[in-house]
């Protein structure tokens, strides 16, 4: 080899190793090692993982399969369900409209069901994004299996007496989400699936992430999955229903777009996204399902590591889903699978005690 080429070849060993320090390489791989480790101890079948750590992106990589039966490798591209994810994205919804001045946070919510009963005359648009309306749970006519207007399911509930006073306590309520979804179709007059795609959406660069649909082609959809007993797994039942407290689809690049979004104050102001986690109401002690003592617009939010963490899983047949993020130090850790059962919090948790 000429000694010119080696002079060209030497230079571009050493600007290698000035812009990937072994430091980085270190870490990727630590990342790496230990999803796969949980993945096998956990018999997950797929899992995307999307990390970024002081305002940019170190991680986004698909391990195991998207499609057992066609044998297809989960990338950073595939599609999954993401449950409870989809809450804080509603309710930056809701925040925009609120920023238009199309509505207040205040408004009670007889303003758009005034056939509503007078137990309904306290409840506001705040109280459905906090859970602390008294709503019950779940529409008592929900069937996750048929297809029902939102109006319909909301309706339902109308005959049913309140949990608790309206604002005296918190209780995790999907129903409040449902009419948050329908408010916004209301205010829109477009469907809550177009104002969500067109608004939301499209207008920020998420090609990949839509409201569930079984009927539409979704290049790239990850099959759910559920283990049973021993080594057998089966497909996952795969619900009918477009279900707001769990509405949508996305990908492990799609949500680290919406995370930078987040960073940068886009769609929102940054004082309007701080508000999703910052103006907080206090869950029940013996609520265990996620250590949080703190709930947001749909996040909850706890220390750890003597940090602001602000988090959310999501659960439907076939998928786990938790997105883990430090907004003070710009950190973020989104983890997607298509497996049940499946722990996503500890793997989130165990990559973030890498950054951290």
């Amino acid at each position: 080899m000429p000694s010119s080429n080696k002079t060209h070849l030497f230079h571009a060993v050493i600007m290698l190793i000035l812009l990937f320090p072994a430091g980085a390489y270190a870490q990727k791989d630590r990342i790496d090692t230990f999803i796969e480790n949980s993945m096998a101890r956990q018999r997950i079948v797929g899992l995307a993982v999307g990390v970024i750590k002081d305002g940019k992106t170190v991680k986004s990589k698909g391990y195991g399969h998207a499609n057992l039966e066609l044998d297809i490798p989960v990338t950073p591209n595939t599609v999954f369900k993401l449950g409870s994810v989809s809450k804080h994205i509603i309710a930056v919804a809701i925040m925009k409209l609120i920023q238009e001045g199309k509505l207040k946070l205040d408004d009670p919510v007889k303003k758009f069901y005034p056939d509503a009963p007078s137990h309904w005359s306290a409840i506001t648009i705040r109280h459905l994004l906090n859970h602390t309306s008294g709503l019950v749970r779940e529409s008592p006519i929900f069937d996750a299996m048929a297809t029902q207007p939102d109006s319909l399911l909301i309706r339902a509930a109308y005959k049913d007496t309140l949990v608790f006073p309206t604002g005296t306590k918190w209780q995790y309520c999907n129903l409040g989400y449902f009419m948050l979804a329908d408010i916004i179709r209301q205010i829109d007059t477009r469907t809550f699936a177009e104002y969500m795609k067109k608004e939301i959406f499209e207008k920020n660069g998420l090609q990949n992430t839509q409201v569930t649909s079984l009927g539409d082609l979704i290049y790239g959809r990850a099959g759910g999955y559920m283990r049973l007993s021993g080594d057998t797994t089966v497909n996952a039942l795969n619900y009918v229903a477009l279900r707001p407290s769990g509405a949508f689809l996305s990908t492990i690049n799609d949500m680290l777009k919406w995370e930078m979004l987040m960073q940068e104050g886009k769609i929102l102001p940054k004082e309007k996204w701080q508000q999703t986690w910052q103006d907080l109401s206090a869950t029940q002690a013996t609520d265990t399902s996620s250590g949080a003592t703190k709930y947001g617009y749909g996040w909850y939010v706890a220390r750890y590591k003597n940090r602001k963490a602000v988090f959310h899983g999501g659960v439907l047949p076939g998928f786990r889903a938790m997105y883990f993020r430090f907004p003070d130090e710009r950190t973020a850790v989104i983890v997607l699978t298509n497996s049940e059962p499946t722990n996503a919090a500890v793997i989130a948790q165990g990559v973030a005690d890498m950054l951290l």
